[in-house]
């Protein structure tokens, strides 16, 4: 029985919290990694070796990952989520991205049972025919977009949004938002439906003896970060006290201050005291986050000058962290402007270690890309860093050309565990001529003991 393959073409791409999350002294950088992952859950190689894997365990082209009576989500290295069902096989065929869009991206996968939910990042975006999920029913293309696909004998599925192709040896159908789609066989034409898909949840179990801030999930099992949908409006940071602020204005460089006496409301970043009460005001930008930390760029301070932030609540006790590593990965971030605010450039991407080998201090490594005019894509690999007595401040640069890339920056960690960090920073392009600031947040998607040598 042949193949099938599904084709996508999306109207929206949701890639929040962009990157996976992955060591980057050296940057072989995995399919994916687990997001994820409870019950008896493993990797199966090429070669059909089985091991186990858990949060942060990295998968790569080749593996198929089986769920057994667990649930587990993949995030992708260009920003692709997939959320696998309890019994479910999904196996990566083919995968490349180099952290851009040359047309060499490619994402091949089939689904060789069970059932997923997925958001789909670069890999597509620009050509459909790189990207695809085969089942031996039908043939999904995907491209900016969010489905579901339930596989047994047939398929049943639903696009949240975005449009896909279902496609297989009888004929194609269109599905876009909100409709539903079921395939019953090989031999017969992909068709419209009035149900949707119906991923059942888990099973009810005791609640964890600890939880951990950033990890709430929905009744499917699926982190709300990934499908916010599932549940309902998280709250942007509001209140007055003292947060951490990372900050980085038209006239000063990239700074923090740590248990400031600080307003904000609904992320937006209204007061702080960097030695003196700056005042913030309006029009806002690029404001988000979460209730631990929020991030965006005001119109002027007290001095009338631009204004990028990150702030958070602090992490009170860092002694617990000694002899840790964290893993993290972007949230968001601001759009790079110059000092008179206008756009020259985005961070696509961000991820970071910290080793915490005592209370309030730790080295860092800081992995970088972003885009500077109007397409040139800068990867900044491996810059140093440091946290000291609770302030990080960190280096990257690149040559490019004829000239080079440079970026200081400086932040903070927020919640329980250091489950956050923010940061802001100074980006300076000499072969373009440009010289841009920023802000952004990070989150915890890994913390493992530290193996000392």
């Amino acid at each position: 029985m042949p193949n099938q393959t599904f084709k996508l073409t999306g109207r929206a791409v949701l890639l929040g919290l962009i990157a996976a999350a992955y060591p980057v002294v050296a940057y072989t950088a995995p399919a994916a990694r687990v997001a994820f992952a409870t019950g008896d859950v493993k990797a199966i190689g090429p070669n059909g070796q089985s091991r186990s894997v858990a949060k942060g365990a990295q998968i790569d082209q080749g593996e198929t990952i089986s769920t057994n009576n667990g649930r587990a989500q993949l995030r992708f290295t260009d920003g692709a989520y997939v959320s696998l069902q309890p019994e479910s096989e999904f196996r990566i065929d083919q995968y490349r991205y180099d952290g851009k869009q040359d047309g060499n991206e490619k994402g091949f996968f089939s689904l060789l049972k069970g059932g997923l939910r997925t958001i789909t990042g670069l890999v597509g975006r620009n050509n459909k025919n790189n990207y695809q999920v085969t089942t031996s029913v039908a043939t999904i293309g995907i491209r900016g977009t969010e489905y579901t696909i339930q596989y047994g004998q047939s398929i049943v599925g639903t696009v949240g949004e975005g449009e896909i192709n279902v496609c297989n040896g009888a004929g194609c159908l269109s599905v876009t938002n909100g409709e539903s789609y079921y395939v019953q066989s090989q031999e017969i034409r992909p068709v419209l439906t009035n149900k949707r898909t119906d991923l059942p949840p888990p099973s009810p179990q005791n609640p964890p003896s600890t939880f951990a801030d950033g990890e709430n999930v929905d009744q499917s099992g699926d982190p709300c970060v990934l499908f916010p949908s599932q549940c309902g409006p998280t709250p942007l940071l509001t209140g007055t006290g003292d947060f951490n602020v990372a900050y980085v204005g038209a006239f000063f460089g990239p700074g923090v201050v740590l248990n400031s006496a600080s307003t904000v409301e609904s992320g937006q970043l209204i007061s702080f005291n960097r030695g003196f009460v700056d005042t913030l005001s309006g029009p806002y930008a690029d404001v988000d986050g979460d209730s631990l930390i929020a991030w965006g760029r005001a119109a002027s301070n007290s001095g009338g000058e631009v204004t990028h932030y990150a702030v958070g609540i602090p992490t009170s006790d860092f002694s617990a962290l000694g002899g840790m590593t964290g893993s993290y990965a972007l949230m968001g971030a601001t759009t790079i402007t110059d000092s008179s605010g206008t756009p020259v450039g985005m961070l696509n991407d961000m991820i970071m270690t910290a080793d915490f080998f005592s209370a309030g201090f730790a080295s860092l490594n800081i992995d970088m890309k972003m885009t500077l005019g109007s397409s040139s894509v800068v990867r900044l690999p491996s810059g140093g860093g440091s946290m000291c007595s609770g302030s990080l401040s960190f280096f990257a640069s690149q040559s490019t050309g004829s000239g080079s890339v440079s970026v200081s920056g400086a932040g903070f960690f927020a919640g329980t565990n250091a489950v956050r960090a923010g940061f802001s920073y100074a980006v300076s392009d000499s072969e373009l001529g440009i010289d841009g600031m920023g802000a952004g947040g990070l989150q915890q998607t890994g913390l493992s003991t530290t193996l000392i040598q």
